[in-house]
């Protein structure tokens, strides 16, 4: 007979919100219902990790001083730096932190100013700034007023940069010219907005203004983004009575996993000057499908510039005096909202008049804005930039996640990628500088044990001796001869910690009795420019 002892796994749940104490959570200090840790580290007692199956982890961090925190379990940590390089990571994997825990820094200077060619003398607007990494440099496309006197004629100028700071003109500017020849760009070429096709080649939509027939969405194509060949209109006026059959403007598209170009662009009535923003999407970003107005003009993404971020879509776009961030889930890019304020005029003598068509480009882990600023003072137009930096004091909802072979992690509902961990180790918060754990929630499972297989006879004559102390039911069929332990081993669940809590899942363990002296084998979970 063999006997077999086997301890079952049990699911245990601690949950803390540090309103009176520390709930199993050692280092630190409570205080109005925190956890406060400074230049060290908090570490969970509530379980030794080496019997630990598997482990799942909420809670909500926050740094209050310059420096980062790390919220890890073993050998892989989740970290989020606030410091220059302003990322978030689990293993080798390095994110931009989210926009909501970001504070916008404007240089004080122009980083861009008119030029002296008479193409651009009046002032430079409108920037599409983007990072070409595979060449090394970034791409600065930007509209050009012609110079007075007469009519302020825009036209589309392209610089580069090694830095995304110091820019050099390429000789043959503008770009893309208007045509007093026909009925499309006559007046202006402007408003551009830049994306690198599927394959390889570059595409610009902008805005072509004619006499009598206002704006209109035109199509730019370049097999190198420098060199740039016009294609005509690629989305008209609607018809009459629609709200954007007086002029489409201020275009931003971006393309979908699923290969799907998505456009968002600012619609008028022949009455207006801004209005409601407009949506349409394309198989191939040349013919587009309208799906009419999403947003009131009250509420329209103006001079707006859409990028996707490891957290979703995010729109910068301008109203009034200041810049509005929006938000919005991939899966639905119509439905958007608006996040707050992320920078208003006035910081320098040179945008004091106001401040336009913001255009976001990541740069590592760092994200960086450009945008144009006016001023009363020579009624000139300049390009700014500013730096999205670490801001200490915005919450952030982290989630770890063990199942015994990976730990995955999420922040703020966005799942980092999994990395391989064979083991787990201490669960602890490690602060450099100062931060604060908040509304902790761990739930583990302990780890099943074999406590040992002893042959005492001839299992046809009599059943194994199961002595599980966790609630097992298992049935042993002897006339099988089978050796199976068939029954359902069902763990009973500990409320362990503050507030108890559901247990979070059953690990179970089944055993297998395979043959008279066989080996054991056992299965274990594992807004005032003009045209």
């Amino acid at each position: 007979m063999l006997l077999l002892t086997v301890r079952l796994a049990s699911a245990d749940t601690a949950t803390t919100d540090f309103s009176t104490d520390a709930g199993g959570w050692i280092g630190g200090t409570v205080q109005d219902g925190v956890l406060r840790i400074a230049d060290g580290r908090a570490e969970f007692g509530g379980f030794d990790p080496a019997t630990v199956a598997a482990v799942s982890v909420t809670a909500r961090v926050r740094s209050t001083s310059s420096g980062g925190w790390a919220l890890a379990a073993g050998g892989e940590a989740l970290s989020a730096r606030y410091d220059t390089a302003g990322a978030i990571s689990l293993g080798e994997t390095r994110w931009p932190l989210p926009m909501a825990h970001l504070t916008w820094v404007p240089d004080a200077d122009p980083a861009f100013e008119a030029g002296a060619d008479a193409w651009e003398a009046g002032g430079v607007l409108h920037a599409d700034v983007v990072h070409d990494e595979a060449a090394g440099e970034w791409r600065l496309y930007y509209t050009g007023f012609f110079a007075p006197p007469g009519y302020g004629y825009r036209q589309i100028v392209v610089a580069t940069s090694r830095d995304g700071r110091t820019w050099t003109r390429l000789p043959a500017n503008p770009v893309l010219t208007i045509d007093y020849s026909n009925d499309v760009d006559g007046v202006h070429v402007h408003m551009p907005d830049v994306i690198r096709r599927p394959d390889g080649t570059w595409q610009m939509i902008y805005a072509c203004y004619q006499n009598n027939v206002g704006n209109r969405l035109c199509r730019a194509t370049s097999p190198d983004g420098l060199a740039w060949t016009p294609e005509g209109v690629t989305l008209d006026r609607g018809a009459v009575g629609e709200f954007d059959s007086g002029s489409l403007r201020m275009p931003a598209q971006w393309i979908d996993d699923a290969g799907l170009w998505h456009l968002w662009y600012d619609g008028t009535d022949p009455e207006q000057h801004y209005g409601p923003t407009g949506y349409a999407t394309s198989p191939d970003g040349v013919a587009w499908t309208r799906h009419g107005q999403i947003l009131d003009a009250a509420h329209a993404l103006q001079g707006l510039d859409v990028v996707r971020s490891p957290w979703g879509l995010e729109a910068f776009y301008n109203h009034d005096d200041y810049f509005v961030r929006a938000s919005a889930d991939p899966a639905d890019p119509a439905a958007w909202t608006e996040a707050g304020t992320v920078l208003t005029k006035g910081w320098a003598w040179w945008n004091d008049g106001y401040i336009q068509a913001p255009t976001l480009a990541l740069d590592g882990t760092t994200w960086h804005m450009w945008f144009n600023g006016y001023t009363y003072t020579d009624a000139m137009e300049r390009l700014g930039h500013a730096t999205g930096v670490p801001a200490p004091g915005t919450w952030m909802d982290v989630t770890l996640t063990w199942d015994g072979a990976q730990l995955v992690a999420s922040v703020d509902g966005a799942a980092l990628p999994a990395v391989e961990q064979a083991a787990l180790g201490a669960l602890a918060l490690t602060v450099d500088g100062s931060a604060e754990l908040d509304d902790v929630t761990v739930t583990w499972t302990t780890r099943a044990e074999d406590t040992g297989v002893t042959d005492t006879g001839d299992p046809d004559t009599a059943a194994p001796v199961d002595t599980a102390d966790s609630g097992d039911t298992g049935v042993f069929d002897a006339d099988t001869d089978t050796g199976a332990d068939t029954g359902a081993a069902e763990a009973e669940g500990c409320a362990c910690g503050r507030g108890g809590g559901a247990s979070w899942a059953a690990w179970g363990l089944a055993a297998l009795l395979v043959g008279r002296r066989r080996p054991l084998l056992r299965a274990r979970t594992r807004p005032r420019d003009v045209g």
